[in-house]
């Protein structure tokens, strides 16, 4: 009955689904966002993470050439040093033995007041075109025909200036030397200022490192000049790196990479710059943990925020959840309400207010279509003699019977049985022409009389029967609505008049 109400009255919302739809679209908007926000955070952390990584890659880069054109700019003063030296000294002086032993003590004096100027200095001397060494504070008459510093020179006739790589010295000192040749035709000799290791950690001590940074440098072998964290372990010892010998072996000036240190088993970011003109390689590490310090840190306020936000879209779509619920229950209960409204609560069938409602909808829509609508009054004959013979409760129950074989006539959804009011019923039958509206009428009639309920509070009947009124029209006002009630009133009426339990239909109007 009350889905039949709905259909008539053009009511079709579904108060169960709808709302399941909404939950629906509410998990997949909550989602949606979730997702959003998620890729955002993930986005920006990828984007910082790189620019953190970049900013790293910046401060190596800018304190291995720092450093690089620190000991560049060292070894340019070193070597004016020995230019003076090669220009002052006379070639013919270059002899051992000394000819003069007077002025070979002048001019090794001399080049060793040179020396003083140059802190870390270790020595300075000269060498003959044999690479024999003639003056120095050390050991003069020594063959360096053998050693790197000497030989190079000497078989590079093009090459005026030289820095070898770290060797060794006869007195057991690590050191690298710088030489210059005297001017000549061919090789004349040459002048050489050795330089032990204090002077690569010197510079490195003026550089700040992160906490788990490191600073190294190394000569082309890849043997350790200076370390930053000091290892003097390390020092004169071959760091078997291939990254960075591969760097070597590339000529490339600089390379960034990163790798887990062979020595501590840290994994940095590296810069990897080759000093110009030397055979020094100047390695800048950043440990991963100090340059991602900061960004560590924003992960954890990134994913601190999103749970907030998640657990907010959560508590959101939860209460909204509670509403759409609480919403649907608000709905069942006006619908139950609105039906009751319509309802009568001894028949189950539609009342009066339904009737007039459902009438005058279906009158309107008669009207647009030019289609019959018949109307059915029935009365149940001599109810209040059987009232007051059985009783209300029997009065009730016989009421109920009736209603059920109304209701058991009209097999189309949009034909409504009301109780019209008391012992009243009435049917709306939309479309259906006065002979067909006859024919369900009489079959109500005799249905009823049928059901056999005793009856002998009346002096005509031994049964309950009924007395039915039948109406037929087809619109063309709207006013006939009120018409067609009316008629089929009069029709009831007229059957009652005429002895009851017989249907009064007249003729189409």
């Amino acid at each position: 009955m009350i889905s039949r109400f709905k259909t008539v009255r053009g009511n079709g919302v579904d108060l169960v689904h709808k709302p399941m739809i909404k939950r629906k679209k509410s998990l997949t908007y909550c989602l949606l966002f979730c997702l959003l926000i998620g890729g955002m955070a993930l986005y920006e952390l990828q984007y910082s993470l790189s620019r953190e990584e970049e900013k790293a890659s910046e401060r190596v880069a800018s304190t291995s050439l720092l450093i690089g054109e620190w000991i560049k700019g060292s070894f340019a003063a070193s070597d004016y040093i020995l230019r003076d030296i090669v220009l002052t000294v006379p070639v013919s002086e270059l002899q051992f033995p000394a000819a003069n032993s007077e002025e070979h003590e002048r001019i090794t004096k001399y080049i060793d007041d040179k020396r003083k100027t140059l802190p870390h200095s270790s020595g300075v001397g000269l060498n003959d075109e044999n690479c024999i060494m003639t003056h120095t504070p050390a050991i003069v008459g020594f063959d360096a025909s053998n050693r790197e510093w000497c030989s190079v020179p000497m078989n590079n006739p093009g090459l005026q200036t030289y820095v070898s790589n770290m060797f060794t010295s006869n007195v057991g000192e690590l050191m690298v030397i710088q030489t210059r040749k005297f001017p000549g035709d061919g090789f004349a000799g040459l002048a050489g200022i050795g330089v032990n290791l204090d002077f690569f950690s010197t510079w490195l001590e003026k550089v700040s490192i992160n906490t788990h940074g490191v600073i190294a440098i190394s000569d082309q072998n890849l043997q350790m000049l200076a370390r930053k964290p000091a290892n003097p372990e390390l020092l004169g010892k071959k760091v078997n790196d291939p990254l960075v010998k591969e760097f070597i072996a590339s000529g490339e000036p600089y390379k960034t990479f990163r790798d887990v240190s062979p020595l501590d088993n840290e994994s940095r970011l590296y810069g990897v710059r080759q000093v110009e003109g030397l055979p020094f390689v100047v390695i800048v590490g950043e440990a991963d943990r100090d340059w991602q310090a900061a960004w560590r840190h924003r992960v954890w306020l990134s994913v601190g925020a999103l749970i907030i936000l998640w657990s907010l879209a959560y508590y959101t779509l939860h209460t909204y959840w509670e509403r759409l619920k609480n919403l649907a229950e608000l709905n069942k209960v006006r619908d139950k309400l609105e039906n009751l409204s319509l309802t009568d609560a001894l028949t189950g069938l539609a009342n009066r207010r339904c009737f007039d409602s459902v009438l005058k909808a279906e009158c309107h829509r008669m009207r647009r279509t030019k289609a019959p609508i018949s109307v059915i009054m029935i009365d149940v004959d001599f109810f209040k003699d059987f009232n007051d013979t059985y009783g209300h409760l029997a009065g009730d129950e016989c009421l109920k019977q009736v209603a059920d074989v109304i209701q058991s006539k009209l097999k189309r959804p949009q034909d409504l049985a009301t109780r019209y009011g008391g012992e009243e019923f009435c049917c709306i039958l939309p479309e259906t022409d006065h002979a067909g509206a006859t024919t369900i009428a009489m079959s109500i009639k005799d249905e009823v009389a049928a059901l056999g309920i005793p009856h002998t509070g009346s002096a005509i009947e031994t049964y309950v029967t009924a007395s039915l009124g039948v109406a037929t029209l087809i619109f063309d006002d709207p006013a006939n609505c009120e018409a067609i009630v009316k008629l089929a009133d009069e029709r009831l009426y007229q059957a009652k008049k005429n002895g009851r339990n017989q249907v009064v239909s007249g003729t189409a109007s």
